[in-house]
């Protein structure tokens, strides 16, 4: 069974509040990124200090809204499998890495202050 007008009915899912927007996260590590979300699942990063001064990344990502306002994010990069917790209740990023170091698997975690610019 199916609703009458199936071809015209638009299911409604709410877009993250992060879609379409632009943020700044400073980590306490001294990088500090500009996150532009594209949509709800694509983003490009672009650090503008620290360590990660000039790189920029364009992903794909998945998602999950954890909390009411608080995002679980994840995805590839070439160097690095990266797990983040958005929470733009308390604008506050935490972000764990995992990457290869000559056959050893190495992780490292960072928290931050997150701006909506």
């Amino acid at each position: 069974m199916h609703h009458p007008n199936f071809q015209n009915v638009q299911y409604s899912h709410r877009l993250p509040l992060y879609a379409g927007k632009t943020f700044r996260y400073d980590y306490d590590d001294g990088n500090v990124f500009i996150i532009h979300f594209f949509d709800a699942t694509h983003r490009h990063d672009e650090g503008i200090a620290g360590p990660h001064k000039g790189f920029h990344g364009y992903y794909t990502f998945n998602y999950v809204e954890i909390a009411p306002r608080v995002y679980f994010m994840y995805w590839l990069e070439e160097v690095y499998t990266v797990s983040q917790v958005a929470d733009f209740n308390r604008m506050l990023v935490y972000t764990h890495y995992t990457y290869d170091a000559q056959g050893v698997r190495r992780s490292l975690f960072h928290s931050g202050i997150i701006t909506e610019l």
